[in-house]
């Protein structure tokens, strides 16, 4: 595929936290961008986050993604679609389907509308989840790579039902939506090609607060919550998160995958530093210099003993690829609590 530098963009589930970053990515790269959302007010949200702007970003409404024909209208004459939009909810009680079914749905439906109103379309960027790759709680201490895929949760998640753990659903969601990407390109062949990013935790600053219109804290940014206050056990210095990589890095790599001719039939792992307990404690005094607060632990030799001690992911094929270097992991932890504080003030005011 030749390097698409210009045109119009679909962006699916833009009003997501990793959906606003991505809104603001292409504009920066001077596509125009087709947003998606459930409603109108959240698709107008969206456009308000970016005044002098407004006239680049157009919306189609798409109430329900697992619909047939839900995407019929969005695809009609982009150049390149970076889909985001699947239901992200790890505390779900029902059956496993009422997860998976819309996630490879939406996924199926999108690419079938693409073959019927938008043949010609350049690329397709599924943006997908680590937990497609791979999740950290295991008893050895393992590096996770593109090359490895989370089909045991889709065992586990089956075989529980509606028992399995919520986390579980959710990555069963993501594996086995990404699997019927690949799968529906290696059967059909379209003109265009695909790609498939699957990143770790996502911090940094959260857009969709900048307006008065800031709904529920994104689930990778809910990680922060009990650090928000004082009186914090000891113990959550050592609880492990996985891996983390910020928002903006996400937005950024998503938009290259579009951009980079190389990029054609690749999945990229994105995860920038490893996650703990002790980082987010750290990041907090940076923003709150208030009595009572749990004290972290800044010293090395500490810190490199928790990362030894657990699975990881490597993000480094995506930096050699798009030539860029992740943003620190202190930055975005703490971009993420002024966010958060800043949304807490707002919500009081």
């Amino acid at each position: 595929m030749p390097a698409l530098t210009s045109g119009l963009i679909l962006a699916t589930g833009a009003s997501g936290f990793i959906g606003t970053h991505t809104v603001a990515a292409l504009l920066t790269a001077g596509f125009n961008v087709r947003i998606t959302a459930r409603s109108q007010a959240k698709a107008e949200h969206v456009r308000e986050l970016f005044p002098g702007k407004q006239d680049r970003i157009s919306y189609t409404v798409v109430p329900e993604i697992s619909e047939p024909n839900a995407w019929d209208e969005a695809v009609v004459g982009v150049d390149g679609v970076i889909h985001l939009a699947s239901p992200v909810t790890l505390s779900h009680a029902g059956p496993p389907s009422e997860v998976i079914d819309p996630a490879v749905n939406g996924v199926l439906h999108l690419l079938e509308s693409l073959k019927k109103f938008n043949p010609n379309v350049k690329r397709v960027v599924q943006i997908s989840s680590s937990a497609a790759v791979g999740i950290t709680e295991r008893p050895d201490v393992y590096v996770y790579t593109e090359k490895d895929w989370n089909d045991a949760i889709v065992d586990i998640t089956n075989k529980l039902g509606a028992d399995a753990p919520g986390g579980a659903k959710y990555a069963a969601s993501k594996t086995l939506s990404e699997r019927a990407f690949w799968k529906y390109i290696a059967d059909n062949k379209p003109t265009w090609d695909g790609v498939s990013i699957n990143p770790v935790f996502n911090f940094g600053p959260a857009t969709q607060f900048a307006t008065a219109d800031s709904g529920a804290i994104t689930s990778s940014l809910s990680i922060l919550t009990p650090y928000l206050n004082p009186g914090l056990d000891a113990k959550f210095l050592e609880q492990p998160y996985g891996s983390m990589v910020d928002v903006r890095d996400v937005a950024f790599a998503s938009v290259k995958a579009l951009t980079t001719p190389e990029a054609a039939d690749e999945r990229y792992l994105l995860s920038a530093d490893t996650l703990w307990g002790n980082d987010l404690v750290l990041g907090v005094a940076e923003v709150i210099k208030e009595p009572g607060y749990l004290q972290g632990n800044a010293d090395p030799e500490y810190r490199a003993k928790l990362d030894a001690s657990k699975s990881r992911h490597d993000g480094s094929k995506v930096e050699k690829a798009f030539g860029f270097t992740y943003r620190k992991k202190a930055d975005s932890i703490r971009d993420s609590v002024e966010t958060l504080v800043a949304a807490k003030k707002a919500q009081k005011a």
